[in-house]
């Protein structure tokens, strides 16, 4: 499993699942809520002590960005634990941007700060749909076992490149050159994206992949090494 942890500061398929216990698809854990669409990251999510570093004080100071949501993208996957059935079932891939409680944190009591990086969290989880879209679009057209596991790394790279460019120049309008109705601009646009791309949403299935850390479909491990950056253009 690899977790992508960063702030903003530092600019970062499923193809069906076999019958389990749903006796508590959770999509939160102690430490991290996983994107949902009925979840909204709200002030007292925010569990994280407030700074001591001077830096990150100045950033306060200085572009009121008093408010850090430590966001990040889990990306798993799984294949058939016996290698007799790798063919009749196929490998998994799952995806969730996950809102770290303990890491993010608040200087100065700000619920227009939390609506900002709020937006960056539905950012990560536009990454997320791009990477899922690209990869059932692969399977669909190949429909063969390794499939996800040749093209995993060079989707989760381009999703992750994708995310960063856009949290980026989110940050460059916002925070930095504050332009007048950035907010509100920035908002609708994601708005938009969500509702067009809401057939690739993070399902709450993929939450509780991250939460129960293990395969949740019967007969299934998580793979321990998977095929490198191989379609990645330098």
């Amino acid at each position: 499993m690899r977790f992508f942890s960063l702030t903003i500061l530092l600019l970062t398929i499923v193809s069906g699942y076999n019958s389990y216990s749903q006796e508590a698809v959770e999509t939160e854990s102690a430490s991290h809520i996983f994107w949902q669409s009925n979840r909204v990251i709200k002030k007292n999510d925010y569990k994280g002590e407030e700074p001591t570093d001077p830096k990150l004080i100045g950033y306060c100071e200085d572009l009121e960005m008093c408010t850090m949501a430590y966001v990040g993208l889990y990306s798993v996957l799984d294949i058939p634990k016996k290698k007799r059935n790798r063919g009749a079932m196929l490998e998994k891939v799952y995806f969730a941007p996950a809102f770290d409680k303990n890491s993010s944190y608040i200087i100065e009591p700000d619920s227009f700060g939390v609506e900002k990086q709020r937006i960056i969290y539905d950012i990560f989880e536009l990454s997320a749909r791009y990477a899922r879209e690209k990869l059932i679009s692969y399977q669909d057209s190949m429909d063969a076992y390794g499939v996800l596991i040749n093209f995993f790394k060079s989707v989760e790279a381009d999703a992750l490149e994708l995310k960063d460019k856009t949290v980026s120049a989110f940050v460059q309008d916002v925070y930095i050159e504050k332009k007048d109705s950035a907010f509100s601009d920035w908002r609708q646009y994601v708005d938009k994206l969500l509702v067009e791309s809401k057939e690739f949403e993070t399902t709450s299935e993929e939450c509780y992949r991250f939460v129960k850390n293990e395969p949740v479909a019967e007969g299934y491990i998580m793979a321990e090494t998977v095929v490198g950056n191989l379609f990645k253009e330098e």
